[in-house]
């Protein structure tokens, strides 16, 4: 079965392994990650898509993430460089997008970008009858932010000749003498 692309009947290992790829791969396309998504066999996934692409519940399902995937390309294009990757789309049903981003400081300057980005949604097709904004602080990753990063080191300086002076006369001074 991991070898053939499309095998005869589902397993329920096939259909598993498909729903926690979906539950959680993020939404967003262009975030960076620290090491990239590997499957141990490509045929065994692109097996598990279309095995799940058979059942009714499944179909949905990936049609429902590609919509979404699809989205959250157009939203990321939409918006400007430094928003646009931090914006993930949570929902969308009955024309009502609901957006995800990591602080309030990204949810002011989405709703003032708001009307930019439904004009250019509905350019593309989607029908968004309104945004709704909702801060997600687990969005933030702790290796992107500063207090993660290390301190930088101050560069080592040769010492001059009267430094190396002082301190051999204070090592003079704090040995004990016999």
């Amino acid at each position: 079965m991991l070898g053939a692309p499309y095998p005869l009947e589902c397993s329920r290992d096939s259909r598993e392994f498909a729903i926690e790829t979906f539950r959680t791969r993020p939404a967003a396309p262009f975030r960076k990650r620290r090491k990239p998504q590997t499957h141990a066999d490509p045929a065994q996934y692109t097996a598990t898509l279309a095995c799940l692409g058979r059942d009714g519940k499944g179909a949905s399902l990936l049609g429902t993430a590609r919509r979404l995937l699809d989205l959250q390309r157009q939203v990321c294009a939409a918006l400007p460089a430094p928003l646009g990757p931090a914006c993930h789309v949570l929902r969308f049903e009955d024309g009502q997008l609901t957006l995800g981003v990591p602080a309030a400081a990204h949810s002011a300057k989405l709703r003032q970008l708001a009307p930019r980005l439904v004009a250019a949604l509905e350019k593309q097709g989607w029908q968004v009858n309104g945004i709704a904004v909702r801060v997600q602080a687990t969005l933030t990753r702790l290796e992107e932010t500063e207090l993660s990063r290390p301190a930088p080191r101050p560069q080592a300086r040769q010492a001059t000749e009267q430094g190396t002076q002082a301190l051999a006369e204070l090592k003079r001074l704090l040995l004990p003498t016999r």
